[in-house]
Formats: structure tokens, sequence, C-alpha cells
């Protein structure tokens, strides 16, 4: 019973994994248009920090639910 619950939790995990991780190369498509511009409105510039925040925090929960490598 268990072990289902288990398997249950792993596919949630590569679920949200994979979501994350398009969520981060749309923020990264986003950054790429805004740095092709030659100069940024302030809101362009705002919007660019705002993004490489957000970027920033889904990269931190892509980590969070990565494998880590055992202690030795």
């Amino acid at each position: 019973m268990q072990e289902n619950a288990i398997r249950r939790d792993d596919m949630g995990s590569v679920e949200c994994l994979e979501a994350l991780r398009n969520q981060h190369k749309d923020l990264e498509a986003k950054l790429a248009a805004l740095d092709r511009h030659l100069s940024l409105t302030a809101q362009e510039q705002a919007e660019r920090a705002r993004l490489k925040k957000e970027k920033l925090a889904v990269k931190d929960r892509i980590q969070l639910l990565l494998p880590r490598p055992p202690v030795a």
C-alpha cells in the first residue's frame, strides 16, 4: 500500500519538476527578448528585474526537487 503512495508522490514530483523546467525556460525566453532591446524603458527594466527574481525562485524550487547524492 505504501509503495503505491510513494510512486504517486514520485510521479507528482516528476510532473512538478517538468512544469518548473518549462516555466524556467519560458522566463529565460522572455528575458532574452528584453535583452535584445538596445535600451529599456523604466517599465521594461522593472519587468526584467521581476523576471530575473522569478527565474531564480523557480531554479531554487527545481533544486529542491532534484535527488541529492548521499553524503559520504
